[in-house]
């Protein structure tokens, strides 16, 4: 295990993610005419993610001033300005692609779960 930024693992993802669409089904759950106390909840949850988002923004945006990585870059050349801009998006996407692994391998068992109990009450 190593430590790393609070919200930048598969998990934090997956809450952000999840989060961040709330305010779209409660939307459809209210358009469909079903329960609308959860309102509050949802907002609360959607200002938290949005929070972290800005946070992470921040403390990366921070980084890149106390660390002056966009001046090194463009003094060492366009290269070294393309790797520190690949890493960022390489951890995104190796962080995505991990979520994403383990999200399709839980729908797929589930699916097979379901699968076999219909095939054993046909029986």
């Amino acid at each position: 295990m190593n430590p790393g930024l609070p919200g930048t693992g598969i998990g934090g993802l997956f809450y952000i993610l999840v989060a961040l669409w709330m305010p779209a089904c409660e939307a459809l759950r209210r358009w469909q005419g079903g329960a609308t106390s959860r309102g509050a909840l949802v907002a609360r949850q959607f200002a938290i993610a949005v929070g972290v988002v800005a946070a992470m923004s921040g403390v990366f945006w921070g980084l890149d001033i106390v660390l002056m990585l966009d001046r090194v870059a463009a003094h060492a050349g366009s290269g070294a300005h393309a790797a520190v801009f690949n890493m960022r998006v390489s951890a995104l996407l190796l962080t995505s692609g991990v979520l994403a692994t383990v999200l399709g391998t839980v729908e797929f068992v589930r699916l097979y779960l379901r699968l076999e109990t219909t095939r054993r009450s046909a029986r």
